[in-house]
């Protein structure tokens, strides 16, 4: 009866922890997409990997590499902090709204961004 107790209990803390995870959320990952992606070829795409965040933006299939990015991002609550350095070192920081979606899309600023 002890060992079926201790196993039960394992169990339940699993389970806590299992629904706890899956409620948090909150970290992206993959790529997400913003755009026409196959007629006019303009769009732009965050690819998100750990910490770190690769903005591209494209126009008719082309990288516009002055409004493209590599850096870090970390969400905090509804908000989304990326950090990178400019073309001269500097570092830059950008703070704007996000969410995910039912849909598993993201919200961020203004944009909803499909994963790809």
């Amino acid at each position: 009866m002890k060992n079926f107790v201790r196993v039960m209990s394992v169990m339940l803390v699993v389970a806590m922890l299992a629904v706890t995870l899956v409620a948090c959320g909150g970290v992206p990952s993959g790529t997400y997409v913003n755009g026409d992606t196959s007629l006019t070829k303009t769009y732009t795409q965050y690819e998100f990997k750990g910490s770190k965040v690769v903005f591209t933006s494209y126009v008719g299939g082309n990288k516009v590499e002055a409004i493209s990015f590599e850096g870090k991002y970390k969400v905090d609550g509804d908000e989304i902090i990326f950090t990178w350095k400019d073309a001269e070192g500097e570092e830059k920081t950008n703070t704007v709204t996000y969410a995910e979606n039912e849909d598993g899309s993201l919200k961020i600023g203004m944009l909803t961004y499909k994963k790809k």
